[in-house]
């Protein structure tokens, strides 16, 4: 069963990648089961390692379709052959796409994440009716308004500067989905948010890819600390 998880969960971390290709070009359709290069838009198909239009081989692919599988199998841990399981495979796929856009570009990409976050939040809620979790789904609403006051303010005291509006757009969906569990894990979450930050702030600029005045994105830890917390928060 979690082999049977894990593929899926790779293939959905394919569908994000892109998602995120497709959403960075503003005139693109959002097109997420073709293999789109990202180097030049062509149609290259999963099944190629090498475009045929520009040569571009395949480079991150690999570590996010790996990704996707643990992550998805974290999930499937959580919450079993359950309904549930299926909004969270949802926002896997999501926040997968938009972490790839935010490393690419340092963008949280609104028509993916706005339009996206609204039909997650639908399909939460359908589903929790359903399984008569309606407590939980108003205690992840309640999450959702509390991450996203909690990152308008940081935007605010920073002025934008390394936290951008699109963060602030990005909280929501993560303060849902993780109090939707429980509120330890939405603070587990923003804990490991900025511990993450923290950590690749200083990789980065031990490694000289960074200086002490560069922005770095701020979406990935945001992204990945919601993850980890799901992950350790034990079967619900």
């Amino acid at each position: 069963m979690i082999a049977v998880v894990a593929v899926a969960g790779a293939m959905l971390g394919l569908v994000a990648h892109d998602l995120a290709v497709s959403g960075l070009t503003a005139d693109r359709p959002l097109r997420p089961l073709i293999g789109v290069c990202p180097e030049c838009g062509e149609r290259r198909g999963w099944h190629r390692f090498r475009c045929p239009r520009c040569g571009r081989g395949i480079q991150r692919e690999p570590v996010v379709a790996v990704t996707g599988g643990l992550v998805a199998v974290s999930f499937f841990l959580l919450f079993g052959w359950d309904w549930e399981l299926v909004p969270y495979l949802g926002f896997l796929t999501l926040t997968m796409a938009l972490l790839v856009t935010d490393l690419e570009q340092f963008r949280i990409v609104d028509r993916l994440n706005l339009r996206g976050t609204a039909l997650l939040a639908v399909t939460l809620a359908i589903v929790s009716f359903g399984v008569g979790a309606t407590e939980d789904l108003v205690r992840g609403l309640l999450g959702a308004l509390v991450y996203f006051a909690g990152a308008s303010a940081l935007w605010l005291l920073v002025r934008g500067k390394g936290f951008g509006a699109g963060d602030v757009k990005l909280a929501p969906q993560l303060g849902l989905f993780t109090a939707y569990v429980s509120w330890g894990t939405l603070g587990w979450a923003v804990f490991a948010m900025a511990m993450i930050g923290g950590v690749l702030g200083v990789a980065m600029l031990a490694l000289g890819a960074a200086r002490m005045k560069t922005e770095l994105p701020y979406g990935p830890p945001m992204i990945m600390g919601a993850w980890l917390a799901l992950a350790l928060s034990g079967p619900t």
